[in-house]
């Protein structure tokens, strides 16, 4: 064998690698999440909104990319039948700890590259929750997203959109870890998941943009009946107009096999 194939550089080793460089405490505060966050409220705003969009448990759902398993774990909790596979064996090997010590049931992971990986039986539902970005060939990991499917299967994405690349977050990610931080607005999404074979798509707007701005603290400090209703009201109409100019920042979609 020639020996500069060896040698050469694995492209997702940031990726096997993170949850054995972040550490335990680093680990410890993955396995927290969602509520260890600082953008708690908005994470549990999506997970809501994931949980409408499936069918009613126990579904089998695919969750490509899932760290410790955060998600997985809800989703297990709330009646679904759920693989989590994540490229990193430290990641899979603290979401088994967690799985095991919470007794959960209907809950399995395994060690994989989500731009290949294919369960034994066809799932009702694949998502990639913030993992997408991370992929070295985004194409590939949704075209195994569409084989998993049975047909007339959901594809569910929440990622990054415009920009993310190049704020600070990333770039020091980038840096610090040599991990994959992709751009992913939802034409690439779509694009990808029509060549794949997707034959329909929606495109929807972040949970949390409508939530933030209609369930609100500053009603409290209203003092009549009516000026709460005035900041309801504004708060509302302000909710509304990301229905009609989304975000380019966040990419939330859709694609049904």
């Amino acid at each position: 064998m020639d020996p500069s194939v060896d040698s050469a550089p694995d492209p997702k080793q940031g990726e096997r690698e993170y949850y054995a460089r972040i550490g335990a405490e680093g680990i410890r505060h993955a396995l927290g999440k969602p509520f260890t966050d600082d953008v708690c409220n908005q994470k549990l705003s999506h997970v809501a909104a994931i949980f409408n969009l499936l069918e009613a448990p126990p579904s089998r759902v695919l969750e490509f990319g899932c760290g410790v398993g955060w998600l997985c774990l809800m989703l297990a909790c709330h009646g679904h039948q759920v693989t989590g596979v994540d490229i990193a064996p430290e990641a899979i090997a603290a979401a088994e700890a967690q799985r095991d010590m919470f007794a959960v049931t209907g809950l399995q992971y395994e060690v994989g590259d989500y731009e290949s990986f294919q369960p034994p039986e066809a799932v009702d539902a694949v998502i990639f929750y913030e993992a997408l970005h991370h992929a070295e060939d985004e194409a590939a990991a949704i075209r195994a997203a569409f084989q998993a499917l049975k047909p007339g299967g959901m594809l569910i994405a929440f990622e990054p959109g415009e920009g993310h690349h190049d704020t600070p977050a990333a770039q020091e990610v980038i840096a610090r870890y040599r991990l994959h931080e992709k751009d992913m607005p939802i034409a690439r999404i779509v694009e990808l998941g029509r060549a794949a074979g997707f034959t329909r798509h929606l495109t929807l707007p972040e949970p949390w943009d409508f939530l933030r701005r209609v369930y609100r603290r500053s009603y409290g400090r209203a003092t009549t009946s009516g000026a709460a209703r005035g900041k309801f009201i504004l708060g509302t109409l302000r909710a509304f107009r990301h229905y009609f100019f989304p975000r380019e920042d966040q990419s939330f979609a859709v694609l049904w096999k």
